[in-house]
Parts: structure tokens; sequence; C-alpha cells
């Protein structure tokens, strides 16, 4: 019988990959939050600020993920982190340097690779620790780090900005990183699979085109974790071409860069956190008590949001009903990673967690993040171009509705998954 309590010291482990996943997300949005300043002084177009936030960064940061995922399944994964936090921290410290879009687009692609040591493991680490009632519940607040990350991004913008400007700011954030990688050396790595009693009947992939079988073959004989997936990969689009919210507020709304850059952080850091208890301890009251599972509950909470999320763009700037959908985006945002990435561990083998983990990465980064942000830029370059009076508004607009089909993807998988549940119940009997 599985014991249903976490592992011994999970709780410690959680809350240190809880801050390496903050660290992350300040040193990835730091471009953004500093938009204004970045492309102006480097003169950017919002083309090339799509790439730099979009393609450039997550082409690496997906494809080595794939390698790295197999290898958070072979190896010791607390030091594949700290490999990981190494390399970014440097390069975040070259890019305070750079002087030029491609001084700059080089740092921020081997960044990437840096980056993308850290969820693959922090994930199959994650369901090493914690029984499968309780993992939503750990993966969302694993992804805390995603809304006090992004928003200390936006107040390091907003006060340290002005007073010692966007390259220190990179520099200090860079030497902090390197400072923190010893820790994860000492760190010793869970037990594998000792909450799932597959764990053993799974045989370890030999190599990464192995794995990456696997996992294809995985995904198509499951249509619940397709369509997980698939759900996923629109959510980031929205998400990617948030990179240019900076952007958009001061340059369409009329808002002063480090006043609203304070603001947007601290109500990103509030709603965000707040999106992260709701996607993950309310999916996993909800997988307890009704059918579809963390997937229905999903669909049914962005048809609530979404709404709020698109009419913000047409709302009075600084108006109750502007910030009202602001801070509905940064809810939805945040609550979708506990619900869908704990489904998706649910769904795979104990000895593919970290390759599944990093085939998902792979597409909502690839597909959804890095294109959600060249296509806002190309769009808003475009629009401009052609006469259109607010182009970045417009661009914005475009991505968004394309996001919602991320709600139809889910209640579709919610589906297969409770069709999943019943034919386990019913052999079971």
């Amino acid at each position: 019988m599985i014991d249903e309590r976490p592992a011994k010291g999970a709780n410690w482990i959680l809350i240190l990959l809880v801050v390496i996943n903050i660290i992350n997300m300040v040193d990835r949005n730091l471009i953004s939050s500093f938009g204004p300043e970045i492309t102006a002084e480097l003169n950017l177009s919002d083309t090339q600020f799509g790439y730099l936030t979009g393609l450039l960064f997550v082409f690496f940061y997906a494809i080595m993920g794939l390698f790295v995922g197999r290898l958070a399944d072979i190896v010791h994964r607390p030091r594949l982190i700290a490999a990981g936090l190494l390399v970014w921290s440097v390069l975040t410290v070259v890019s305070g340097a750079a002087r030029s879009f491609l001084q700059i687009a080089i740092a921020r692609l081997f960044i990437g690779v840096g980056e993308s040591c850290l969820s693959p493991s922090a994930m199959s680490m994650l369901s090493d620790l914690y029984p499968q009632n309780r993992r939503g519940m750990a993966t969302g607040m694993y992804y805390l780090g995603l809304p006090l990350g992004a928003g200390a991004s936006f107040i390091v913008a907003g006060i340290f900005g002005p007073q010692i400007g966007w390259r220190n700011c990179f520099y200090i954030i860079g030497a902090f990183g390197v400072l923190l990688t010893p820790l994860l050396f000492f760190m010793k790595d869970p037990i594998r699979g000792q909450f799932d009693t597959q764990a053993k009947a799974e045989p370890a992939s030999t190599g990464v085109v192995d794995s990456v079988k696997k996992v294809w073959t995985l995904v198509r004989a499951t249509p619940a974790l397709a369509w997980a997936m698939i759900g996923a990969v629109f959510m980031h689009l929205p998400i990617g071409a948030a990179q240019f919210v900076q952007l958009w507020l001061v340059r369409e709304r009329g808002f002063e860069s480090a006043e609203i850059a304070t603001i947007y952080g601290g109500l990103f850091i509030v709603f965000g956190t707040l999106g992260a208890f709701i996607g993950g301890m309310l999916s996993d009251w909800y997988l307890k008590r009704f059918r579809g599972g963390r997937l229905r509950f999903l669909a049914v909470f962005m048809l609530m949001v979404t709404p709020l999320m698109v009419g913000y763009r047409f709302s009075e700037p600084g108006s109750m009903i502007f910030y009202i959908g602001m801070c509905a985006g940064f809810v939805s945002f945040i609550a979708f990673y506990g619900p869908v990435f704990s489904t998706v561990q649910d769904l795979s083998p104990a000895n593919l967690r970290g390759s599944v983990t990093a085939f998902l990465l792979l597409v909502c980064n690839l597909v959804g993040l890095g294109l959600g942000a060249v296509i806002t830029g190309v769009l808003s370059d475009y629009f401009s171009s052609i006469g259109v009076e607010d182009p970045l508004t417009m661009s914005l607009l475009s991505v968004d509705l394309v996001g919602v089909m991320t709600l139809i993807s889910f209640f579709v998988g919610s589906f297969y998954w409770q069709k999943m549940q019943d034919q386990n119940l019913a052999t079971s009997v």
C-alpha cells in the first residue's frame, strides 16, 4: 500500500524549489520589465523585441529541454538544477553588458539552455516527494515562483531601475543566482517512483531519441494527456504576448514607466499568488468531488474569467474595470499551471516524467510562448505601418482571442480523462 503522506523533508525541498523558480522568473522577465528602456537604448523594433522575449529565448530553452528532461530521469536532479542556475545567472550578467541587438540576442539564446534544467527536474522531484492527491497543491506552490518572480521583476524595474539603471539590475540578479548555486549540491535526490505502483513495471529509456519516441507513443495513446498539452500550448500564446505589456501600458495607455511597472508588479504578485492557490488547492478539491478532474475545473474557471481578460483591452486606462480585467489575467495565467502539470504527471509513468515534462515545455514554449511574442511584435509593426491608431492593442487582442481555444481544449480533455477513470474503476471491480 502506498503511503499518502509526503516524503521526509518534502516541504523544505519544495520551499527551496520555489525560491529558485522565483529567481528564474525574475531573470526571465527582467527584459520585459525594462522593455521601454531597453528598446529605446538599443534602438529595437517591436519585431526584434518579440524575438528577444520569444523565439530567441525559447528555442534553445525548448530544444535543450528534451535532453535535460532525459537527464532528469537518470541523473542527480538537484545538481542538474545547480548547473543550469549557474549558467543562466552568469549569462544574465552578460545580458546587462550588451550594447546591441545581436549581443543581447546571443546571451538570451544561451540563458534558455540554463533555465531548461529547472522545471523538468523540479516536476519530476515533486512527483517523488508527494502522493497523487497532493500533487496539485505541490505543483501550484512551485509555480508560485511565476507570479512572485515576474511581479518582482516589474517592481525591480519600477523602484530600482530609475535609481541604478537596468544594466546594474541585471548584474545584481545574476550575482544572486550564482551565490545560491552551492546549496543544491548538498540536497538529496528523492527516491524515484516511491508513490507510484507502476514505477517498476516501466522499462527505463536508453537515450534521448528513445525517450522522445516513448513520450510520443504515450501522448498518442492517451487523449487526455494530448488535449491537456494542446490546451497548455494555446494558453502560452497570450502569455507570450504579455511580454509586450509594459510597452503597451506606457506607449498606448499613457502610464509613466516606473509607476506602472511598480503597480503592475505588485498586482501580479498578489493576484498571481491567488491564482496559484486557486489552481493548486481548488483543483485538488474539485478532483475529489466532481467528474472531469482538474481539466474540467480549469475549463469552467477559464470560461468565467476570459470575458474580463478580453474586455479590459477596451476599458478606460486606470478605471476599475481596467484593473479588474488585468488582475483576472494574472489569476488565470497562474491558476492553470498546477492543474495541468499535475494532470500530466498523473498520466505519465514515473521514469518518464522528466521527459514528458520536457516535451510539454517544448511545445508550450516553442509554439506558444515563442510564437505568441513574435506574432505580437510582427502584428504591431504591421498595424503601425498601415496606420492603425493603437497597433499594440490590436495585436494583443488578436492573440488573446486565439487563446480562447484553451478552454475548449481542456473541456475536451476532461471527457477523455473521466473516461479513463471510469475504465480503471470498472477494471478494479
